[in-house]
C-alpha cells in the first residue's frame, strides 16, 4: 500500500511551517488514510466519498488535532482528544455510527503513529516547533522505503 496518499505540501505554506509537529501530523494523516482504506467496516464510507475527499478529510482531521496536542503538551488537558465534532465539522450530516467508525480508525492510527515514533530521534511531539529538514528531504528523494 502506498504510504504517501496524503501529500506533505498540505502541511506547510512556506519554510517556516516545516516544523516537526507538522511532519508528525503529515505522517499521522497518512496513517489515518491507511486505516480508513483497510477497514472493512468503512467500505460504505469509501464508496460514498471520492479518494480526494477522503484525503481532504484525513488532512483536516490531522490538522484539527494540533490544538488538542498543544493543550496536552501545555497541561491544559490530560490527554489528546478524539472528538466527534472534528468529524461533524467536515461531514455535518454524518451518521453517528459512521462517525464512531472514523474515530476508531483515527485512534488506531494515532496509536500506530506513536508506536512508529518511539525509535525516532526527532521527538516531534516534544520539540514540535523546531524546524525539520524532513520536508526538504522528502521533496528531494521521496518517501524512504
Amino acid at each position: 500500500m502506498d504510504f504517501d496518499k496524503v501529500k506533505a505540501e498540505n502541511f506547510y505554506k512556506d519554510d517556516g511551517d516545516k516544523i516537526r509537529l507538522n511532519w508528525f501530523l503529515y505522517e499521522y494523516a497518512n496513517q489515518l488514510h491507511m486505516r480508513i482504506a483497510a477497514s472493512p467496516k468503512l467500505a460504505r464510507y469509501r464508496k460514498s466519498h471520492s479518494e480526494e475527499e477522503i484525503v481532504a478529510f484525513c488532512v483536516y482531521f490531522s490538522k484539527r488535532m494540533k490544538k488538542s496536542i498543544h493543550d496536552r503538551q501545555t497541561g491544559r488537558s490530560k490527554s489528546v482528544a478524539f472528538d466527534g465534532k472534528y468529524v461533524y465539522e467536515f461531514y455535518p450530516n454524518n451518521s453517528s455510527a459512521q462517525t464512531q467508525l472514523l474515530l476508531t480508525a483515527a485512534l488506531a492510527a494515532w496509536e500506530e503513529q506513536l508506536q512508529n515514533c518511539e525509535s525516532c530521534p526527532l521527538q516531534c511531539l516534544i520539540d514540535g516547533y523546531e524546524l525539520t529538514s524532513m520536508f526538504g528531504s522528502l521533496e528531494k528523494t521521496g518517501w524512504p522505503t
